[in-house]
């Protein structure tokens, strides 16, 4: 350009009232790519100085009130008509803006083309840089016309050289797959970046990794590409490609902190990384982490946060607190033992309080579920762990009260053996204390299965014995795979020591953990030594020991074929003394679920008389010394069977003598008469028969008609 144009910008930016003019046609040039004479712009809100100039140079009288309307013509004639007319020959406004602003003056159209330009020769260079055909080159191939990625585009607007460092990330993620082995996405991010973090869920980076593998995803498979994805779309696709990401972990990032301690080894604070939730419990929640100081990963109990338990449960929420702090110190101070749970890191100065452990290999629970078949030797060594844990806790006058499979932690080992540890102290009680909260709670905790009589009433009564109660139920389920709920229809090797230690009686119970071990150790018979069937040579001299061994040999009967049942079932049976059974009968544990096999076995049996009659008259012993009402039940529907189905005209005579002792037995007595009118009505004549010399209750005979 002329420097006479030069010269006659120069003598209008000196003067201030005509900025905002130029600006205002600098944006019409923007929007349009050119000024033209009929070019408008309007003036708003003019201030006194602008108002000065443009009456002086336009020779109009505006005033402050309303926008002015100015054209480009208008200004181009002005200019001539002034005293720079010479300076402004030849040209126009769109020449005098060019001097004006310089290379800022570009249209919005010009700015898009080059804006467009750089940026596919951004994209160019990257696939120059690549390896042909690699899952890289085919990303920046697919991404660099794609119309649907703004946060690609949007990152290069802003700063095209941190949107470089996102693709080289993705280039170095790209490389590495497939991953030989699962990795969490915190340890990839470190993997990769140096920081745990660094691939955080709504981070660029982190955005980034998830719209390359949907991109991936979509090349490979065609899976459709989603703009927004929720938590757990997120999990699944990072899932499809050996990265494993937990939502819930998620919220934790940075916020598990380790508290450096003064005058000790340990110092400066760092923080746990979060990698996976493994379990929620009443007042904690247990997560899988990796501990960037010790390098290695870690299970970290951490509490829910004050405020939580407050809201939850009022006055009592601080009860919780103290108890997870009591839990620390326990395994903290008091407790060493290679059955029990150690502690490794902890914070209780600040939320959210957490302690750090030994990362096991699956709980109790979860390892019975996924582990159908497992050896018995296997199964009691698990057990023992157990029971020793249990034992140290005893001798240190410490009682659990929270014996439950969730609460038992298994670490496989090199040569593959399992060893059990005990864990989760929330509620245990050391009775050398005499916390008003530890001692005397009157709130009621625990698994309702696993947990004792006294305990439900009020966790207060729960002390030692509540936890070989809670063993008792341990050993059926290991040995069962089920709920101890389901003890009285099913057996397991040990049953007769499971309904000793779950025993109602606290009294009845074996009184130390030792005593429960001892009786285990002394049932490991050689192969037969308990046997249903060697009740029928065995000699019985004893009362004592032999109640203990029917008992144990009860638990091993077996449903015979219809041609076998009179010798694998009724010869044994009728072998034990009546005495012998009338104690066994108050052993419900070992006696309910032996009755479920003496219903099946008579159901298929074919005996003489007075077979049937002796197998009638040891069920009415069992019948005499239960106090059991779902064992009463049985044995009485038993009789019925025998005398009725099988015709024994012996057991008539038992069942009339049962009847009249029902009086004042309102809820047996109406269970029979249900069990009558489902099972026995087409007997209704025999049975009155049998029954009218006798007062027998109301509701049997209502049942029968007889009135």
């Amino acid at each position: 350009m002329d420097s006479s144009l030069q010269q006659l910008v120069q003598v209008f930016r000196n003067n201030d009232g005509f900025k905002r003019v130029f600006w205002l046609f600098h944006q019409k040039y923007r929007s349009y790519g050119r000024i033209t004479k009929n070019t408008k712009i309007y003036l708003e809100n003019p201030s006194a100085d602008e108002l000065r100039v443009l009456n002086g140079f336009l020779g109009s009288a505006y005033r402050k009130e309303g926008a002015i309307p100015i054209t480009a013509d208008k200004i181009e004639k002005e200019i001539r008509k002034s005293k720079y007319r010479d300076l402004f020959n030849g040209y126009d406004l769109n020449d005098f803006l060019q001097v004006y602003y310089g290379e800022n003056l570009t249209s919005k159209s010009e700015d898009k083309r080059r804006y467009d330009a750089e940026k596919m020769e951004f994209f160019q260079i990257l696939l120059r840089e690549a390896q042909m055909e690699s899952s890289f080159y085919q990303f920046i191939s697919f991404i660099k016309t794609y119309k649907n990625a703004p946060f690609v585009h949007y990152a290069y607007k802003k700063n095209s050289k941190s949107l470089k460092g996102l693709l080289i990330l993705i280039k170095n993620l790209f490389e590495q797959l497939p991953f030989n082995r699962d990795i969490y996405l915190p340890l990839l991010a470190y993997k990769l970046r140096g920081d745990y973090h660094a691939l955080a869920f709504n981070s660029d980076a982190g955005k980034m990794v998830i719209f390359a593998l949907q991109v991936l995803s979509y090349l490979d498979n065609g899976v459709e590409i989603l703009q927004i994805l929720e938590e757990e779309q997120v999990e699944k696709l990072f899932k499809d490609y050996g990265i494993l990401f937990c939502p819930e972990a998620n919220k934790l990032a940075q916020r598990l902190w380790i508290l450096g301690r003064k005058n000790s080894e340990e110092s400066g604070h760092y923080q746990l990384v979060p990698l996976r939730k493994i379990d929620r419990g009443s007042f904690a929640q247990v997560y899988r982490v990796f501990d960037p100081i010790e390098r290695r990963e870690l299970a970290c109990k951490v509490l829910f946060e004050r405020s939580y338990f407050i809201q939850s449960y009022g006055k009592e929420g601080d009860e919780y607190l103290h108890r997870f702090k009591t839990e620390i110190n326990l395994l903290r101070d008091h407790i060493a033992h290679p059955n029990i749970i150690e502690i490794n890191k902890i914070q209780v100065e600040r939320d959210p309080v957490l302690f750090t452990m030994p990362l096991a290999t699956s709980s109790l629970d979860k390892w019975i579920s996924s582990n159908h078949i497992v050896p018995n030797e296997t199964k009691l060594n698990i057990f023992k762990d157990i029971l020793s844990g249990v034992a140290y806790l005893h001798q240190h006058k410490i009682s659990h009260r929270d014996l439950a499979p969730q609460n038992i932690l298994l670490f496989q080992q090199k040569d593959d053996s399992v060893v059990a540890k005990v864990a989760d102290f929330g509620l245990a009680k050391d009775h050398r204390s005499f916390s008003s909260i530890t001692r005397y709670s009157q709130a009621l905790y625990g698994r309702d299965a696993y947990t004792a009589p006294e305990q439900k009433e009020s966790l207060k009564n729960a002390d030692a014995l509540s936890d070989v109660f809670s063993l008792g139920a341990l050993l059926y389920y290991i040995f069962s795979g089920t709920s101890p709920e389901n003890r009285f229809k099913s057996f397991i090797t040990y049953q007769h020591i499971v309904g000793k230690a779950m025993e109602e009686d606290r009294s009845k119970r074996y009184q130390t953990v030792q005593e429960l071990w001892d009786d285990i150790i002394n049932s490991s018979l050689p192969s037969g030594g308990y046997s249903f069937s060697s009740l029928m040579n065995y000699e019985f001299n004893d009362f004592t020991i032999d109640v203990n061994h029917v008992l144990r040999c009860l638990t091993t009967v077996d449903i015979g074929e219809s041609d076998a049942v009179l010798w694998v079932f009724i010869k044994s049976f009728i072998s034990v003394p009546l005495n012998i059974l009338e104690e066994c009968s108050r052993h419900e544990t070992v006696m309910l679920p032996f009755m479920h096999a003496v219903e099946k076995n008579i159901g298929r049996a074919r005996c003489k008389d007075e077979e049937w009659y002796h197998v009638s008259i040891r069920i009415a012993e069992i019948y005499k010394g239960t106090q059991h009402s779902e064992l009463q039940l049985m044995a009485i529907h038993l009789i019925l069977v025998i005398a009725l189905k099988k015709g024994n005209q012996l057991t008539l005579n038992i069942l009339v003598d049962i009847f009249s002792t029902l009086t004042g037995q309102d809820a047996l007595s109406q269970q029979i008469a249900n069990i009558i009118e489902k099972e026995f009505l087409c007997y209704h004549d025999v049975l009155i028969g049998l029954l009218k010399n006798i007062n027998y209750p109301s509701n049997i005979r209502f049942a029968l008609n007889d009135f």
